[in-house]
Order: structure tokens, then C-alpha cells, then sequence
């Protein structure tokens, strides 16, 4: 009888214990209970266009991480019409790791097929993805969007690639992470057409 007590003891002990030790976890955003993070508006990537309307997609596209981090980089803007390079990245890092990039880049390729194949086909199966109005061509998946933008109107026909890959998936799932990213897709683009002083029509709608 004695010893049936003392388990019984120790047990509700034991189970006590793991009470405080997850509460004291939860109040101090320990794992497995840290708060995920709010992206700002004022956080947010220049190159991502409308901050207020990339804010609202990442917060739901991102995996839950305690802080992000944004890395802008503008390594070339086009400076006039007879410029040919345009290229800006933006990288948003979380629990030490890259979550996503959003990229665009002056191309020039054969056609759009071609370019959905040896760009956008890098990162997912040209299986998974649907293409979307926007561009000369868009297609997106629930990891990557991309749209290939008119810019030069004479001459060569470049475009502006612009491509947002998720690394890590975060909550939203199937067509609501599609949707998320086609929204930074198309945000990204229209900053981009606007920023490499692009002439032809950019044909990407708000989105």
C-alpha cells in the first residue's frame, strides 16, 4: 500500500514538474514554443515593391522563426536605354538559415518556354507548377513564382526575370502559398520594371 503511494507521488510529481518546465518554456519563448515573428512593413526588402502588400504575404508565406532578417542587394540598376543589365536580390534569413530569395535579373531568352525550363525549372519540377496572368509568361507552385517581364521594346527583346524561390516552407499550404508568392512575384516585378526604366509594357496587373 505504501509503495503504490509513493509511485502515486512521484508520478503527480513528475507531472508537475513538466507543467512548470513547459510554462516557464512558453513564457520565455522557449523551444518548442517560440512566438513566430511579425514582418513590418518598414522591414521589408525595397526591391519587393509595395512593402505593405509583401509584409501581408510573407507573414504568411514564412515558417515560424522568432526574428527575420532582410538582406536588399542592388548590385546593378539600369542607368538608361542603352544599358543591358539590371540585377537586385532580396534574401530573408530566419534560425540561421536562408528562407527565401527574390531575385531579378535583365534576360534574353529564345522564347518563354525556355526560359520557365532553364530558370524557374532549377528549383521545382516544371510539373508542379501553373502558370498565372502576368508578363510574357508566370508560373508559380507552392515554393516558387516567377514572371518574365517585356522591358526593352526595340532591338533585343530582354525581359526582366524575377524569381521568388521559399526555401522553407512555413504554415500556408498548397494554393494559399501559391497566392502568397505570386503577390511578391508580381509586387518585385512591377519595382523592377520601374527601377531598369523599362519602355515596353510590363503587363503585370497589381495583383
Amino acid at each position: 500500500m505504501t509503495s503504490t503511494r509513493t509511485k502515486l507521488v512521484l508520478a503527480s510529481g513528475a507531472a508537475l514538474l513538466l507543467v512548470v518546465v513547459a510554462t516557464a518554456a512558453y513564457a520565455f519563448d522557449l523551444p518548442p514554443f517560440e512566438k513566430k515573428a511579425t514582418v513590418t512593413a518598414s522591414a521589408v526588402c525595397e526591391t519587393l515593391g509595395d512593402r505593405a502588400k509583401a509584409a501581408a504575404a510573407l507573414n504568411h508565406a514564412l515558417p515560424a522563426e522568432p526574428s527575420y532578417a532582410f538582406d536588399d542587394a542592388k548590385t546593378h540598376l539600369r542607368t538608361d536605354a542603352s544599358d543591358d543589365t539590371y540585377e537586385t536580390s532580396c534574401f530573408v534569413n530566419g534560425g540561421g538559415t536562408q528562407l527565401m530569395s527574390v531575385t531579378a535579373e535583365m534576360a534574353e531568352y529564345e522564347n518563354s518556354g525556355t526560359w520557365v525550363e532553364e530558370t524557374v525549372g532549377q528549383l521545382v519540377s516544371t510539373s508542379d507548377l501553373a502558370s498565372f496572368n502576368a508578363g510574357d509568361k508566370a508560373v508559380a507552385s507552392d515554393s516558387a513564382a516567377a514572371i518574365y517581364v517585356p522591358c526593352v521594346s526595340k532591338g533585343a527583346t530582354r525581359h526582366l526575370s524575377v524569381v521568388v524561390n521559399l526555401k522553407k516552407p512555413g504554415d500556408a499550404k498548397g494554393e494559399q502559398s501559391r497566392r502568397d508568392l505570386m503577390t511578391l512575384a508580381r509586387s518585385a516585378a512591377a519595382y523592377a520594371h520601374e527601377k531598369a526604366k523599362c519602355e515596353a509594357p510590363s503587363k503585370v496587373s497589381a495583383g
